[in-house]
């Protein structure tokens, strides 16, 4: 079987093969040859995909919350976007000089989230009072992960929409803006301290399920 061009044994050869011939732009199905137009195609066809996973959850019906599990919401997400949608990167990535999750120890990781998850019944044996800490500490495991070459922030979100309306809960995203989230999630990983992502949960955890 013909490797791709991100399947490579060096990494170097891996993190060049994400990308367009000579350029800084991923590869893509939509023929996007810069990052602008790359970005608009990748909200306008996350979002319709999003529509469509929300008015019908049965096209997807992994709810293992495990690394099989974002790896679905990722597919269902990004499958209009790019040819690896749902595949585990093959690269060393870093935000901010901080590192996140090398691609082989990903789905350890993950098995981690969803045993935290089997054990707290899905966050339902999680005291009111430690909920937004419990899943501040959740959600920095999975953006540690951080299992795709590009498009983690809208499948852990989506994720994590999913494990609270079991609990008729539900978030608000737009209760926060990325560069508060981002600095919330650069603090949970560099110093250790999940204040940040608590605080912001606290915030967004709502009674309004997206599902």
């Amino acid at each position: 079987m013909t490797r791709k061009p991100w399947e490579n044994d060096d990494p170097q050869h891996n993190w060049e093969g994400y990308f367009l011939g000579g350029s800084s732009i991923l590869r893509n199905l939509v023929g996007a040859v810069t990052q602008e137009e790359l970005t608009d195609a990748e909200v306008d066809l996350s979002e319709y995909r999003l529509l469509e996973l929300r008015e019908n959850p049965g096209i997807m019906a992994v709810r293992s919350y495990d690394l099989r599990h974002i790896r679905a919401i990722h597919k269902q997400l990004f499958q209009d976007v790019y040819e690896w949608a749902g595949e585990v990167r093959t690269v060393g990535l870093k935000k901010g000089g901080v590192s996140f999750c090398p691609p082989g120890n990903i789905d350890q990781a993950m098995r981690h989230v969803r045993d935290e998850i089997l054990q707290s019944g899905h966050l339902r044996n999680v005291a009111p009072s430690e909920l937004t800490a419990k899943i501040a500490y959740l959600y920095d495991y999975v953006n540690y992960a951080h299992p795709f070459r590009e498009g983690n922030g809208r499948s852990t979100r989506e994720f994590f929409d999913q494990l609270l309306a079991e609990g008729g809960l539900g978030l608000d995203w737009e209760r926060v803006d990325s560069e508060e989230l981002h600095a919330a999630c650069h603090e949970a990983r560099e110093v250790g301290n999940l204040n940040g992502l608590t605080e912001i949960f606290e915030t967004i955890v709502d009674d309004n399920p997206a599902y």
